[in-house]
């Protein structure tokens, strides 16, 4: 195989296995802080650890997510009836990712997308798509390997994303936060739920 071939193949397969969610915009609905002026991540800590997951691709992994919440009062019978209660619920949340490859930004855009279509196949997406190239734009060209992104839910409409634990935008948006929550906890998640919700379940 030549090394033109092999770079568009393992290229395909990167952007393929990828689905997250970043960075700043320039409407109204958002606020875009600079990353010079180095707001550091200032989230409630009286959050539980749910679970954490790998999300991998063939033989790649691609990034370690975590999910946090408040830890919900009262009993939930199956994953299926949390993962209800974490889509719907006014209560804070937050997801963390750590980059296990170089990625870039415009490879982070399409797995969005994608993430994003595969979980709300029958919504008109045209916004959101246009909310997701708004957050893409203002974020780095090429991310890392151990980078970190952050989203804290603060309610069901406010959605802080931090960017290296550096504040990159606020919104109020809740159509694009329920959006980016769908690609982890929708009807057809892109990781393994199970691990993401299971010290809940077993506490």
């Amino acid at each position: 195989m030549s090394q033109v071939i092999f770079s568009r193949v393992f290229s395909f397969l990167v952007m393929s296995c990828f689905s997250l969610s970043v960075v700043a915009a320039t409407d109204s609905s958002y606020t875009h802080n600079d990353l010079s002026e180095n707001t550091v991540i200032n989230i409630p800590g009286a959050l539980s650890l749910s679970g954490t997951t790998i999300k991998k691709r063939f033989f790649f992994n691609v990034y370690r997510l975590s999910h946090f919440m408040e830890k919900p009062k009262g009993d939930f019978p199956t994953k299926d009836s949390l993962i209800t209660f974490i889509l719907n619920a006014n209560t804070q949340q937050r997801i963390e990712l750590e980059f296990l490859r170089n990625v870039t930004r415009e490879q982070i855009e399409e797995a969005l997308m994608q993430g994003i279509e595969q979980n709300n196949a029958d919504s008109d997406l045209s916004k959101i798509k246009q909310d997701i190239q708004r957050l893409s734009s203002g974020f780095q060209d090429e991310v890392e390997k151990h980078s970190t992104l952050t989203l804290s839910r603060l309610s069901k409409k406010k959605l802080n994303v931090f960017f290296n634990n550096t504040l990159v935008v606020e919104t109020e948006n809740q159509a694009l936060a329920d959006a980016l929550w769908s690609i982890w906890f929708g009807k057809d998640p892109i990781v393994n739920t199970e691990d993401l919700v299971q010290n809940i379940l077993v506490n």
